[in-house]
């Protein structure tokens, strides 16, 4: 007697083609994220190199825009360092100043006052080293004794008188935030200039400068050309 074959009901029929798609639905879903994670991987790198390029051209900004502040001040000094009657208004250096009486020292290195002729009335002379950190237009802490002292003067003695901020500083390569001396000479004469108005004197009164390394007071020791120098105007 021959065995009779059954063909398969309807639900074993559907359940196995449910199997099978379900099979073929989860490779295509696996190869859906991998494309997806690819694609993302991509997007990231895109992203950060994106994030890259513009930290380097605000870094190039900066720098630029630096520069070409100290170069325009420059151009400016010069045009306005003489009066109408051809004489100076504004000494080029401390220790250049043939007419110069000093009038008293705070301790070396500190501040140095000195009575002018010309068009000056007085200048204050400040190291650098106890103002800031070596390549650095940030006041430090020790600075506000200093500070402090030169502003009560310049808003009881030389009340309304105008005032210049020169920046100095060495001759050595700058290899840190600023691109030359110019623009950290700028920079600390800025930060002076910040100082002395949040302490009373009006910005009316104050214009900040750099002369940066153009101006050495000494090639052997190089503190003495790191200064800021406050110069009242008669």
């Amino acid at each position: 007697m021959k065995p009779v074959l059954k063909w398969p009901t309807l639900g074993i029929i559907a359940m196995l083609f449910t199997v099978f798609m379900g099979g073929c639905q989860d490779d295509k879903l696996v190869a859906e994220r991998n494309q997806l994670l690819q694609q993302n991987q991509q997007l990231k790198q895109q992203l950060d190199q994106a994030n890259a390029d513009l930290a380097s051209a605000r870094t190039q900004l900066a720098q630029a825009q630096a520069a070409q502040m100290a170069a325009q001040n420059a151009g400016q000094m010069q045009e306005q360092g003489s009066t109408g009657n051809g004489e100076s208004n504004i000494l080029p250096s401390f220790g250049n100043n043939p007419g110069g009486q000093q009038s008293g020292t705070e301790g070396p290195g500190q501040v140095t006052g000195e009575t002018t002729g010309g068009g000056e009335l007085h200048r204050f002379v400040l190291s650098s080293d106890l103002l800031f950190a070596s390549g650095s237009a940030h006041l430090a802490p020790s600075a506000s004794h200093q500070l402090t002292h030169v502003a009560d003067m310049l808003n009881s003695e030389y009340a309304h008188r105008q005032i210049v901020i020169e920046g100095y500083t060495d001759n050595r390569p700058i290899h840190h935030t600023y691109p030359n001396n110019y623009a950290l000479g700028l920079a600390r004469a800025r930060a002076v200039e910040h100082y002395l108005e949040t302490h009373g004197v009006s910005a009316d009164r104050m214009k900040a400068v750099s002369y940066g390394d153009t101006h050495l007071i000494s090639t052997t020791d190089l503190s003495l050309d790191r200064r800021v120098e406050i110069v009242v105007l008669r």
